[in-house]
């Protein structure tokens, strides 16, 4: 994904290569057992193509969500699992998408998509798993919520992250902090969103934090609150093979 050139919320897009490490400075560790196992932060370069590598097959065909209603997001290379609402699109297995461009840029894999093309070149939610190589999960979840909200909605004001809280996920096997950024847009297009979200859920990893990313239009038809981001954020999970 990349933010659109106007800075009117972002639009998802895929960047080619053979995996995530292909598109950005450090290695793609795997998520395993725990969550214990660390990655770096990453980066890609910007793409107006929407491309994919070949999904790889599931580790787990019989991938159920926890959270009911919703669906199931499988990210093999992380070893790890989340949930998103029934309705929003999962890109395939192995997409890479993210925000920006180096040096400036926020990347991850198991992309989910809600409302593209809902206004003039935006997307209203997009959500993907990504990591830090900050081990303070409060500190990653903050970080990397200003730069994606900086980048996602470039031309933003008023960007202000809160207070980091803690939050466990849904099946008790992660303790993480929450972070909510919040920020405005003056010159959004007709029709799209003037305020956003970016929701940043961080857990501690073996270096460094996992951090799943939740970028939402709000004040909008159809956008996702506060709540239901929560239910996909703490969906996190190891991936069962």
């Amino acid at each position: 994904m990349a933010v659109v050139a106007v800075g009117v919320g972002v639009v998802a897009v895929t960047v080619s290569g053979s995996d995530e490490a292909s598109a950005s400075d450090g290695s793609t560790p795997s998520m395993v057992s725990a969550l214990t196992t660390g990655e770096s932060s990453s980066r890609a370069p910007r793409s107006t193509t929407t491309r994919s590598r070949p999904a790889d097959p599931s580790p787990d065909a019989e991938l159920g969500p926890i959270v009911p209603g919703f669906q199931p997001v499988a990210v093999p290379n992380r070893s790890a699992a989340y949930d998103v609402p029934a309705g929003w699109v999962v890109a395939p297995e192995g997409s890479v998408g993210g925000f920006g461009e180096p040096p400036d840029a926020v990347v991850g894999t198991g992309l989910a998509t809600d409302g593209v093309d809902y206004c003039p070149g935006s997307t209203r939610t997009v959500a993907f798993l990504t990591g830090s190589g900050t081990a303070d999960p409060a500190q990653a979840a903050t970080e990397l919520g200003t730069k994606s909200a900086t980048i996602a909605y470039a031309g933003s004001r008023d960007v202000r992250p809160g207070a980091a809280q803690p939050l466990a996920s849904a099946d008790g096997s992660q303790q993480g902090m929450l972070v909510e950024t919040t920020g405005r847009l003056d010159s959004a297009k007709p029709g799209c969103a003037n305020q956003f979200s970016v929701f940043t859920y961080a857990v501690p990893a073996r270096t460094g934090t996992i951090v799943l990313v939740l970028a939402a239009d709000t004040g909008v038809p159809d956008a996702v609150d506060p709540e239901t981001a929560k239910r996909v954020l703490t969906s996190i999970r190891p991936l069962k093979t």
